[in-house]
């Protein structure tokens, strides 16, 4: 059996820490792989703190709501304080387990507010690094190590609700799509079009468009259109480049349909976006010594 934890402090309780004075805190944090023995936990009285379990691999058998239940990994098991805990990993499953306690004022609400529940989120790599970050820090104590704890705890959290969110909405869960973003963030400045997308993603057009739509909650062209003109808008407030140079430099080898397309979205042409940017933001120390020379 390995196991390998933190804690927040010296002492150690089986029973666990209360402290209400922090919205969160970490108590404690570790990771068990079990190869040669089997292990049982029974605690009649539950803990003090909140317990999350993750199943990374294998299988966990839990006594939940009146009866014994296997459990196989991608798993997560939340226990509230003062809930009776009754569990068992057998070493011929090879399970890899992460747990995590927590306590603080604001709990009941942060787990509200991310639906941390019971339920099966995969085997989530970037999930069990985050484990692994926490003990290490819990164990070496650095400078402000409390705060970071805490801080990729919040992440955990948001990756299981992302993870339990994703199950109910399959498109988002669509990585050619991700990549797809990605892309189109890097290269908004090469010809695009549905098709060029669709191909990017390996997917017909029309599923494409639909599925983007339903993830992005605008066309493609809609989140390209609008992202070459936020990119247009850093060129034309930080530099005194023409607005030939922006439209090309944008992806628009027309410049009035570059204008048409800036206007519609802004409201403004770019020209006098530029003006209404420059005067607005040049010092009056500027006009001053420019009316004395």
């Amino acid at each position: 059996m390995i196991n390998i934890c933190g804690h927040l402090r010296n002492e150690r309780r089986t029973s666990g820490f209360l402290d209400e004075n922090s919205p969160l805190l970490v108590n404690c944090c570790g990771m068990q792989i079990f190869q040669t023995q089997d292990y049982f936990l029974k605690r009649e009285n539950g803990r003090l703190d909140y317990q999350l379990i993750y199943i990374y691999k294998g299988s966990g058998h839990f006594f939940l709501d009146g009866e014994w239940t296997a459990l196989s990994s991608g798993n997560i098991v939340l226990f509230p304080p003062s809930v009776p805990q009754f569990y068992s990993y057998y070493a011929r499953e090879n399970p890899e387990i992460y747990w995590i306690h927590f306590t603080g004022s604001s709990c009941e609400a942060i787990l509200n507010r991310y639906s941390i529940q019971n339920g099966n989120i995969g085997e989530n790599m970037s999930i069990k690094q985050l484990f692994q970050d926490i003990i290490l820090e819990l164990q070496l104590k650095k400078l402000h190590y409390e705060d970071v704890v805490v801080d990729l705890f919040y992440i955990i959290l948001s990756k299981i609700h992302r993870s339990f969110h994703a199950a109910l909405n399959p498109v988002e869960n669509d990585f050619s799509i991700d990549r797809l973003i990605i892309e189109l963030n890097t290269k908004y400045m090469d010809t695009w079009t549905i098709s060029a997308m669709a191909d990017f993603c390996k997917l017909s057009s029309s599923h494409f468009a639909h599925s983007f739509k339903r993830r992005m909650d605008v066309s493609p062209m809609q989140y390209l259109n609008a992202l070459r003109i936020e990119k247009a808008k850093e060129f034309l407030t930080a530099n005194t480049m023409s607005v030939n140079t922006v439209a090309r430099l944008v992806g628009y080898e027309d410049p009035l349909y570059f204008s048409r397309v800036f206007k519609n979205s802004t409201g403004i042409a770019p020209h006098k976006f530029y003006q209404s940017f420059s005067s607005s933001n040049t010092p009056s120390w500027f006009y001053e010594t420019t009316a004395h020379t």
